[in-house]
């Protein structure tokens, strides 16, 4: 009877076998698996009120925080009298109500009367210090100072000490009552694990020794019987009488052994011809791989218009590393925002017609660096694939484009400082001769001789043109470099100082916010301060009467490997429009400013680039300017000629 039931069980297929040994232990499975997500669900919801309580204990220092920062701000305000000692005052009360808004709706029960009443007298403390605020603003310091000599505000701080001691112990009582739940949770849940862990698995330590004795024997038999065979021939495998897929197998693979026996010579010789044929092309693979990846050129190729290979090359072009892995779509958020659209969409008709296509373009780093592309792409034939497969090249012509940049404007300072000086000889010297003689006529003429405004305006359009003259014959031939190490924070200042009378015809304010980290600059002091001068200057024009503060701000950044400082100077002016914003930097172009030159921005831009640093601009038409400057930190012998 035994042998007869191990025979029906051996002769099932292998699948209702371990469907039928496993239904028990799956059972188990089932049942452990509901009661540990059940205990786990009760761990989690404890760990969530810990981490509730944890973030109730945090909240409430910061809000103790803020508010002992609340009465520093004050009493630095009545002691000064300045408006900036407000403003951590203002920053501490808005953050009391933030926090206690968040406070409240975190806690509960006795904690949350007695955040009330605390809540309650931070207020109290709040009004107080806002009558006096509006008392010291009118001109009443004695009651702030009164009120502080008597220390009513000393007396509200401690109660409110007291009290917030008083509320962390309560929490702290929380956290102890909900750790011991958490301990206690825990526990039941390791229980659980182990416990339906170790009748679970000798469930099916059972079953699958009964598998092991149905499908493991057989097989241990059958591997003996290979093995026992000689090592160059294929082993004559007996066949089993058995229904199931083991004795189907052993009867297949008596079968294959006769078949595979008379391959085996095809197999070999095949073999050897397939090894000799992969190590050629092993190794043109890796002479090809070599030669491209180390071209001094970008290569790359697509599919359609997805980039599916790129050299090293091609991703330094780009501003990636070349040894950290990237994704290839990538690239095209590294075109300028200004060719983006019109690269993908040329490209795209290209691609729709399998057109060659050629342009340039620009890649913009990420620290701010644009490299000029010639971009040439080839359609291939690949008769796999419905889509074009283009081959392309990147070549890096930023070097070329700024060679013909300052060739071209080389020739125009060239041909400008020859105009310059025939300007300078030949108009300096009437305006002499006319200003010596209106300054004379000024001298002869009463006060209240009408005529006396007619020469002032002689006078004022002469040192205007005198003024004209200067700049383009500083343009045109720009001074040697007298670099000196300095702190740019000084330069700033006195840049501000000068335009004292602008700023006050404009009611506006200067805001500068220099990192405190700031290394010295080592440059030409009064070029640098120029081109502050200049750039602040027309910030303040730009402005409308009583806008926004000009914003200055500086902090270091390295660019092309080279430690520099970035000097931002940002203005809530008119704006420029696009047309114009790429015309700035040229000479005798002026945009808003009727009785300008033209001249600034150009010379500021040829007092930049002779330090080997860049200069660039940025507006909204409505919103205002940024320009944005880049210094090297020190000069090379290189840069000391301008």
């Amino acid at each position: 009877m035994r042998q007869h039931v191990a025979s029906l069980f051996n002769d099932l297929p292998i699948h209702r076998k371990f469907l039928l040994i496993s239904a028990i232990p799956l059972a188990a499975l089932i049942v452990l698996s509901l009661m540990t997500y059940s205990t786990v669900q009760t761990f989690s919801q404890d760990e969530e009120r810990l981490n509730n309580l944890y973030l109730t204990e945090k909240a409430a220092a910061q809000y103790m925080r803020l508010v002992v920062d609340l009465e520093t701000g004050f009493r630095g305000y009545v002691l000064t009298e300045q408006d900036r000692y407000l403003r951590p005052y203002r920053v501490a009360q808005e953050g009391i109500l933030a926090i206690a808004h968040d406070l409240k709706d975190r806690i509960s029960g006795d904690a949350l009367q007695q955040f009330q009443d605390i809540q309650r007298l931070v207020t109290q403390l709040i009004a107080e210090k806002e009558e006096l605020i509006q008392a010291i603003k009118s001109g009443r310091k004695q009651n702030a100072l009164q009120y502080i000599e008597e220390g009513r505000g000393r007396v509200l701080m401690v109660e409110i000490r007291d009290r917030m001691v008083h509320f962390d112990q309560l929490e702290q009582q929380r956290v102890v009552e909900e750790l011991a739940q958490l301990s206690q949770d825990r526990t039941s849940t390791l229980f659980v694990i182990l416990g339906g862990g170790i009748f679970t698995f000798c469930l099916i330590v059972s079953a699958l020794y009964l598998i092991a004795r149905s499908i493991a024997v057989p097989l241990v038999n059958l591997a003996k019987a290979v093995g026992s065979s000689s090592v160059e021939l294929v082993p004559d495998i007996p066949a089993l009488e058995r229904k199931d897929e083991i004795g189907d197998l052993t009867r297949g693979m008596h079968q294959m052994g006769a078949q595979i026996r008379g391959h085996l010579e095809d197999v070999e010789r095949s073999e050897a011809a397939l090894r000799r044929l992969n190590e050629h092309l092993l190794a043109s693979e890796s002479k090809y791989r070599s030669l491209v990846d180390h071209a001094p050129f970008g290569i790359f190729t697509t599919k359609g218009t997805e980039i599916t290979f790129s050299n090293r090359y091609n991703q330094l072009l780009a501003g990636f590393d070349p040894d950290e892995p990237m994704d290839p779509a990538a690239f095209r958020q590294r075109i300028h925002p200004e060719d983006r659209d019109r690269v993908v969409s040329e490209f795209a008709h290209a691609v729709a017609g399998a057109r060659q296509y050629e342009t340039v373009f620009r890649f913009l780093h990420r620290d701010g660096a644009v490299r000029k592309i010639l971009s040439r792409r080839l359609p291939i034939k690949d008769g796999a694939s419905d889509l074009p497969v283009y081959v392309a090249f990147n070549i890096d012509i930023t070097a070329l484009d700024d060679l013909q940049s300052r060739l071209s404007r080389s020739e125009k300072l060239a041909t400008l400082g020859q105009v310059a000086a025939g300007i300078a000889h030949e108009i300096r010297n009437p305006l002499v001769g006319i200003g010596s003689t209106a300054s004379l006529l000024l001298d002869e003429f009463p006060d209240a001789d009408p005529r006396r405004a007619d020469i002032d305006l002689i006078l004022k359009e002469t040192r205007r043109l005198d003024r004209i003259v200067n700049q383009i014959v500083e343009y045109a031939r720009p001074r040697d470099l007298a670099p000196v190490r300095f702190a740019l924070q000084d330069v700033v200042d006195e840049a501000v100082k000068l335009l004292e009378t602008p700023l006050r015809a404009k009611q506006l304010a200067v805001k500068s916010s220099l990192s405190p980290a700031l290394s010295p600059l080592h440059a030409d002091r009064d070029q640098v301060k120029q081109v502050l001068l200049n750039i602040v200057h027309n910030a303040i024009d730009a402005s409308p009467v009583g806008g926004d503060a000009v914003d200055i701000t500086a902090y270091e950044l390295p660019h092309n490997g080279r430690p520099g400082v970035i000097v931002k100077v940002a203005d809530a002016g008119v704006g420029i429009s696009s047309d114009a914003l790429s015309h700035v930097f040229e000479p005798f172009f002026t945009s808003g400013k009727p009785r300008g030159t033209g001249l600034g921005l150009a010379i500021c831009r040829n007092i930049i680039e002779s330090h080997g640093g860049e200069i660039h601009m940025t507006s909204e038409v409505g919103k205002g300017t940024v320009v944005r400057i880049w210094l090297p930190l020190g000069q090379t012998h290189a840069m000391g000629k301008g």
